[in-house]
């Protein structure tokens, strides 16, 4: 009876082995197998599609661009107060392109109360600003280094029906052989009054190229 016993488990043991040994066989295979094949797919979220891209202004950030204010010639409006101080072009300088449609303001004797002389344009809050370029003119040739002094004064009218009157631009430097520029706010103006002053009598103040923007 032991030595039966034994056989079979010698036989178990036996079995037990190759049994053992063809697994392992088996799992090398499959290993080799799936390595050597293509790679396992990626989980994917379900239901989920293809990303969008997502929306980009490229004005993203940016203002709208704004035209610019339409000019008009400050010689075309209407004169208020001084239009007996306005006068022509000088005969010298007639014909000079820089000297288009020129406002030419007489300058003052300088004796007595005759010391500036002043020309009103109406603008009845129309328009935005000035732009010009003073060019005083003096005949004679001991003159001609004259300085003139220009002033752009506004007058608002206020709701209890007074005037305030305020300069927003001037020039003072401006000589025969150095041409100024001169630029005034006029938002909110009733009113622009051109006030000049000379070094010299007998000369002129010539404004050229003057401009207001529409509001």
């Amino acid at each position: 009876m032991p030595a039966r016993r034994g056989a079979q488990v010698a036989v178990a043991v036996t079995v037990l082995g190759v049994l053992l040994a063809a697994a392992a066989l088996a799992r090398d295979v499959f290993d080799w197998r799936v390595g050597s094949g293509a790679p396992a797919a990626t989980a994917s979220t379900a239901g989920a599609g293809p990303a969008k891209p997502s929306a980009v202004n490229p004005d993203a950030g940016t203002s709208p661009s704004t035209a610019p204010s339409p000019s008009v010639r400050l010689d075309t409006l209407a004169v208020e107060a001084g239009a007996a101080s306005l006068g022509k072009l000088p005969r010298q300088l007639d014909g000079r392109p820089e000297y288009d449609r020129p406002i030419v303001i007489g300058c003052p004797t300088n004796s007595g109360a005759d010391k500036q002389r002043d020309v009103t344009y109406r603008l009845q809050r129309r328009y935005l600003d000035l732009t010009s370029t003073v060019r005083p003119f003096f005949s004679s040739p001991d003159d001609r280094d004259g300085i003139v002094l220009v002033y752009a004064q506004v007058a608002i009218r206020q709701a209890d029906g007074t005037i305030t009157r305020v300069t927003r631009g001037q020039q003072f430097d401006a000589r025969m052989d150095n041409p100024q520029k001169l630029a005034a706010d006029l938002e909110g103006a009733d009113e622009l009054t051109l006030r000049v002053q000379c070094q010299y009598p007998g000369g002129s103040v010539i404004l050229t190229d003057a401009t207001v923007s529409a509001a």
